[in-house]
């Protein structure tokens, strides 16, 4: 996932995926987690990485190194208001995406 504003509220969505998915997260940072954030949740629903950087202005999610999406409002913010989620059919751009996820 990539996404600069992750935070608590994200923590909140993704522990419900199923224990056998691990999500790494791109983020720069914006959405304020603190260091104890990560662990806790890790102790609970593993397995998330935080990863920090400012290379993307838009959010993304790829799904098994192989789909992406992109989507128009951040994770934390879903169920909120309406926004749009495209998928994205250039295999380049989802290699690239994922490249720059490793």
């Amino acid at each position: 996932m990539i996404d600069n504003y992750v935070d608590v509220n994200t923590l909140n969505i993704l522990c419900k995926k199923n224990k056998s998915v691990d999500v790494v997260t791109m983020t720069a940072g914006k959405g304020n987690l603190s260091t104890k954030d990560i662990p806790k949740f890790n102790a609970q629903y593993p397995k998330l990485s935080v990863k920090t950087t400012t290379d993307f202005h838009d959010r993304f999610l790829i799904i098994d190194k192989s789909r992406s999406l992109s989507y128009w409002s951040s994770i934390k913010d879903a169920g909120k208001k309406s926004f749009g989620i495209t998928k994205i059919e250039d295999e380049d751009l989802v290699n690239s995406l994922v490249n720059k996820v490793r």
